[in-house]
């Protein structure tokens, strides 16, 4: 029989285990932002799985930048709508 390759999904999982006590160490509201990084992870397996030979935690630190960015893009565009209808409603 053939050997088994693990997931890229099991590799985040494995991953994130590696950090467990980092996180354990973190403050309450740390810990909720280093979640969102391996949830942004998951976000991206699809797209992890296609590196042929990937370092999980490349791929697990560029899905967060992605989920960073477009959260920033969206509030630019939010700031930006605010600042115009505050420019056509001041005289």
């Amino acid at each position: 029989m053939g050997r088994t390759v693990r997931t890229f999904r099991d590799g985040i999982r494995i991953e994130e285990g590696r950090w467990k006590e980092f996180r354990r160490t973190l403050r309450p509201s740390q810990r909720k932002h280093f979640d969102r990084i391996f949830d942004a992870a998951r976000g991206y397996a699809d797209a992890g799985t296609m590196i042929v030979t990937p370092r999980i935690v490349e791929v697990i630190l560029l899905s967060a930048i992605l989920e960073m960015l477009g959260h920033l893009e969206d509030i630019t565009k939010r700031v930006e709508a605010l600042e115009q209808r505050l420019e056509e409603t001041t005289p």
